[in-house]
């Protein structure tokens, strides 16, 4: 009998493509207008920022972070580019910090795969980089700006009602409206790494996956 060989491979067709989609989502959300408020403006890149954490790995959330808010501010109608290089650095650490914590909450506190308490878990995944935003952008504005500390701590609310709305939005798309448990159902979770398989295998595997995933639904609807 010959035995099957597998292959593992690293940066998947999957994970390249939910990569460069999340980045592209993060420049598009840079042709909406912000959003005016008393004291600045609120923009809808987070949203999308959370949205990768929690679905993709630390290395794809810190891309779709830093990358994405970098051409947001190059070539978005906002007239920001003058923030290109603080927003790398803040928000490709927001995207690592979210996603890290994340995956540690969920693999310790979720083994049973809830799709309600991993929508709690990432909420309070998304609170320390939530203030890491709010903090670099204070500093960014007293250092990159040089405005002087009392009118950067002005502008400070605009940072937090902008993070309270990507998260929110974040978790309405993933877990209210159950889009991360779809995409799991019908196998499009991209993974970073992974092994090429013949074709027995992978049905094999799939309908493995289907049914953990169809007695995992049953026991959450028995729940509600």
């Amino acid at each position: 009998m010959v035995k099957n060989k597998k292959k593992k491979v690293l940066f998947t067709t999957k994970w390249l493509t939910y990569t460069a989609l999340m980045t592209a989502l993060v420049v598009a959300t840079g042709y909406i207008p912000g959003i005016p408020v008393l004291t600045g403006k609120i923009y809808w890149c987070d949203f999308a920022i959370y949205t990768a954490a929690y679905i993709l790995d630390p290395l794809a959330a810190t891309i779709v972070g830093g990358i994405g808010t970098t051409f947001f501010d190059l070539f978005g109608i906002n007239g920001t580019a003058y923030n290109a290089i603080p927003s790398l650095i803040i928000h490709g650490m927001q995207g690592l910090f979210a996603s890290l914590i994340f995956m540690v909450l969920k693999k310790y506190f979720n083994k049973a795969d809830s799709n309600k308490r991993e929508g709690v878990i990432a909420v309070i995944s998304s609170i320390l980089p939530a203030l890491w935003v709010i903090l670099g952008y204070f500093i960014k504005r007293i250092t990159w700006e040089t405005l002087a500390p009392e009118v950067a701590v002005l502008k400070m609310p605009a940072n937090v009602l902008q993070e309270i709305i990507g998260i929110t939005v974040a978790i309405i798309i993933c877990y209210v409206c159950r889009f991360k448990r779809q995409l799991k159902r019908a196998h499009l979770l991209p993974d970073f790494k992974g092994e090429i398989l013949d074709k027995g295998e992978k049905v094999e595997a799939v309908n493995t996956e289907s049914n953990n995933l169809t007695t995992q639904d049953t026991d959450e609807n028995t729940e509600n």
